[in-house]
């Protein structure tokens, strides 16, 4: 019982060290990809989809639904949508917690390993507050690392549990175990490495009796939903391989097409517009990974880079670029294998002196072996790679904590714990400044000195910043180096004719939007590519050229809401009202259901007519999808004065004056 309590107890402890690491990030808002998965994913906005995703035809059908290959990660978001609507803080109030969850996982199964005490408490809190897990838990985009962890944990506590039970036990925790590494791998491909930790825990913590039908039971039942993943994930690898060229993507895809059932739903329906998921243009390192010898070099040194960050972990940087090495002379390749081998070696000879840090070496080499690039990753190095990794890490620094102040004496010992609760609170102090780099894109992006390489994706990103500011030097800059490293980079291409177009550069900027067009030829992002151009084109003022590029990504997009309501504006205000009224309907048929543009844009349509009642109708529309949407408030107070309701009007016009003083404060 006092045990029980004391666990209990030590539990408590490492979750608050999370919360207090992590409070702040209650502050932040959404930044990066939380742009697209979260805010502009229409299937996300509606939570009754959440029913779609316990319908076996969601997983047996291929569907063009954003997400759709973690669906476990999607839920959540469901989830917290229901909860938060649209507030920042419930995300990441929830990314918190999954972090204090897991950081109790490592506990539990340091516990579960026999890990002296007060080893499992150390190597909670060393998981819980080290420095690099902040790109996972501050950024929502990034909870499947988290779940992924969660389930992972989990599984392998209840394979810890497992040995020593009598067999009907042990086939229940089994099968249990088994059920969670699915969830996991739903959640995220880096949980595939529970059957090789599985071993590691066999080998540096042996528990002879029935090791041999224990193991081979649960890595057959961990190879029973691998498969039944496989099948799952198999139709949907092409939005990953086609970044990395496409090779195996059609290879997998000539195999499965024969067992694979065609759609029998329209699941489009639910990801109307931009939710559809489409392949990038160009992988940044595609020629990297033509040059065989290069790979290898570049594998060892980021390998070895990202256990440096482990022991390391600063400067913090947003869209890390691998240390690329063609030569075994190039950027001192030979020390950092040297380093991993060194890993290695210790992870091999310390099995029987110091098991528990052996284990945690082994750990780290082990989990690191889904992101080591032997299958191309878009993004080859990144910090959130690193959060099941760290847990390896915070065995091996707990086991040293423990050994120091073993057998040494009261005074020496508590030296050795205030040493570990200095170095603990560093760390606490080094991840509230990181989570304050991560409060919003600005803040990571343009406030944070760049401390390592970057890839093209980072100076995009600093060029949409700075075009949003009104900054077009600084801006184009910043995409040319984007396309410089990436001269593939068709959305750089894109920011960079933006850019030029800001700076009143139209040669540069035509020129700029035509090679985003050619080369979007054959892929799904033609489209947006088509639609920026035309705003461009509007803009300048070259009309029918515009209302070709809009009419071209309809055609290929029919979906394309915000392309229907600026081919209808365009006809509208060249005076082609019947067409106007068809993109107009068309939008509004498609619109979301929070998403009153469509309808606002064909009341104006309806008022320039002199349809006043009508137009009445679709600015109310408006009002019933986004009721703090101001021109709808001032368009009906137009109508209304015209139709003579000049009560209402004034009414109308003062609701829209409110919104726009509410906004200003």
């Amino acid at each position: 019982m006092r045990r029980s309590w004391r666990r209990f107890v030590a539990a408590g402890v490492v979750a608050a060290a999370v919360f207090i690491a992590y409070s702040s990030s209650l502050l932040n808002g959404f930044v990066g990809d939380d742009h697209i998965y979260i805010e502009n994913n229409p299937f996300v906005r509606d939570p009754a989809n959440l029913r779609l995703l316990v319908d076996p035809k969601f997983y047996l059908e291929k569907h063009g639904i954003l997400l759709s290959s973690r669906p476990v990660f999607l839920a959540s978001l469901m989830i917290d949508r229901a909860l938060w609507g649209a507030v920042p803080a419930g995300y990441h109030a929830t990314n918190v917690a999954l972090h204090a969850a897991n950081s109790v996982w490592v506990f539990a199964l340091a516990s579960a390993l026999a890990l002296p005490p007060p080893a499992p408490l150390w190597a909670g809190i060393f998981f819980a507050v080290h420095p690099i897990q902040t790109e996972a838990v501050d950024v929502v985009s990034f909870r499947p690392d988290l779940l992924a962890a969660f389930f992972l944990f989990f599984a392998l506590w209840l394979y810890v549990r497992a040995r020593g039970k009598r067999p009907p036990g042990v086939a229940a925790l089994i099968v249990s175990s088994a059920a969670l590494y699915g969830l996991g791998l739903l959640s995220k491909e880096m949980a595939a490495t529970l059957p090789l930790l599985v071993v590691l825990v066999e080998v540096f913590f042996p528990e002879p009796k029935g090791r041999r039908g224990r193991l081979a039971g649960a890595l057959a039942a961990y190879g029973v939903v691998a498969c039944g993943y496989l099948g799952f994930w198999i139709p949907r690898f092409r939005y990953s391989d086609a970044r990395v060229g496409g090779a195996l993507s059609a290879l997998l895809d000539r195999w499965a097409a024969p067992f694979w059932p065609s759609p029998g739903q329209d699941w489009s329906r639910l990801a109307p517009g931009r939710a559809r998921v489409f392949a990038p243009i160009s992988w940044e390192w595609s020629a990297l990974h033509a040059d065989r010898r290069a790979w290898v070099l570049t594998v060892i040194k980021s390998l070895a880079q990202e256990l440096r960050l482990l022991v390391w972990p600063s400067p913090l940087v947003a869209d890390r670029a691998p240390w690329v090495a063609r030569h075994w002379a190039d950027l001192g390749v030979l020390p950092w294998l040297e380093a991993l081998l060194a890993v290695a070696v210790f992870a091999s000879l310390g099995r029987r002196r110091a098991p528990a840090a052996a284990f945690g070496a082994a750990w780290c080499l082990t989990t690191l072996l889904p992101v080591s690039n032997v299958i191309p990753l878009y993004n080859p190095v990144a910090e959130r790679y690193l959060y099941l990794v760290a847990a390896g890490a915070a065995f091996s620094a707990a086991w040293a904590v423990a050994r120091l102040a073993r057998g040494r004496g009261e005074g020496v010992e508590n030296r050795v714990y205030l040493a570990a609760a200095l170095l603990a609170a560093v760390c606490v102090w080094r991840v509230r400044a990181r989570s304050a780099q991560w409060r919003d894109d600005r803040a990571i992006h343009l406030e944070t000195p760049a401390g390592a390489p970057q890839n093209a994706t980072a100076s995009f990103a600093r060029g949409g910043l700075l075009a949003d500011e009104g900054r077009f030097a600084e801006a184009a800059e910043e995409y040319r180096t984007a396309v410089g490293r990436n001269p593939g980079f068709a959305e750089g291409w894109l920011g960079l004719g933006a850019a030029y177009g800001g700076l009143g550069a139209e040669a540069e900027s035509r020129a700029s939007y035509e090679k985003a067009l050619e080369l979007s030829r054959g892929n799904p992002f033609l489209p947006y590519a088509c639609f920026a151009y035309g705003a461009h084109l509007t803009r300048d003022g070259d009309k029918a050229q515009a209302e070709r590029m809009y009419e071209r990504a309809v055609s290929l997009e029919p979906r394309y809401v915000e392309a229907w309501v600026n081919l209808g504006a365009l006809l509208r205000d060249e005076g082609k009202s019947r067409r106007s009224r068809e993109c107009y309907l068309k939008a509004v048929s498609l619109a979301d259901p929070g998403d009153g543009v469509p309808d606002y844009s064909y009341g104006l349509l309806l008022e320039k007519m002199g349809r006043s009642s009508e137009a009445a109708r679709e600015f109310q529309a408006a009002l019933a999808r986004d009721a703090s949407m101001k021109p709808a408030h001032l368009g009906l107070s137009r109508v209304y004065a015209r139709l003579g309701r000049r009560r209402e009007a004034a009414r109308e016009f003062a609701l829209g004056s409110i919104v726009v003083e509410s906004r200003a404060k």
